[in-house]
């Protein structure tokens, strides 16, 4: 397998399930910084242009919630994904509610150019972005609250993808005070930094959370 990535970017969540599974896997990396994401090399394995791409031999696999689900089928040994119907809906929910509501605020305050084209209509947006960040991070914080762990309260493939947006929280971009405002998030931040495969994703990536 091979794990197209950026640092911090929520690439960083199938990383850390390819660690804590134990498969081989080359990891490349796409700095989005950099704009490599945008170059013909990468269009050629993501036309969308978008971070993360997972190849496994010679077909690729995009979108994050799509990665991790296929990750935790690929080797259900692993329990990262419940063998349960339900609650393997709960987790696929959470990942798309993730992707698809929480991603895409974020956005709103680190990329406004996709949502308007003229700059001085920015700040409305980043600002709205941020209102809907915090309304986000406040659903998150009460779901933890009831738990260790997102879903079925155990660790899955969920709890990696909330770290990506803990974070978020803490970086540049939201400057949020996480462990005041968001104290049970902030225990499950802990608790997977903690593991010795976030760790090494971390060490590879070269960031920081906590």
């Amino acid at each position: 397998m091979k794990l197209y990535y950026s640092p911090g970017a929520c690439s960083l969540a199938p990383h850390i399930v390819l660690e804590e599974i134990g498969e081989p896997f080359e990891a490349v990396r796409v700095p989005i910084g950099d704009g490599a994401h945008r170059q013909p090399a990468y269009l050629a394995i993501n036309p969308h242009g978008r971070i993360p791409a997972l190849e496994i031999d010679g077909t690729i696999i995009t979108e994050a919630p799509a990665i991790l689900a296929f990750l935790a089928r690929h080797r259900p040994d692993s329990d990262l994904l419940p063998a349960d119907p339900v609650q393997e809906g709960k987790c696929l929910e959470f990942l798309a509610w993730l992707s698809s509501s929480v991603h895409t605020a974020y956005a709103q305050v680190r990329r406004p150019e996709r949502y308007v084209d003229d700059e001085p209509d920015y700040p409305p947006v980043m600002e709205k972005g941020r209102a809907n960040i915090a309304r986000h991070f406040a659903e998150i914080e009460s779901i933890l609250e009831s738990g260790p762990y997102a879903v079925a309260g155990r660790y899955t493939v969920v709890d990696p993808f909330l770290l990506v947006f803990y974070h978020w929280g803490v970086g540049r971009y939201l400057s949020f005070d996480m462990a005041r405002d968001y104290p049970a998030w902030t225990q499950h931040a802990d608790a997977l930094l903690a593991r010795p495969a976030v760790q090494r994703a971390l060490a590879r990536e070269g960031i920081a959370i906590r």
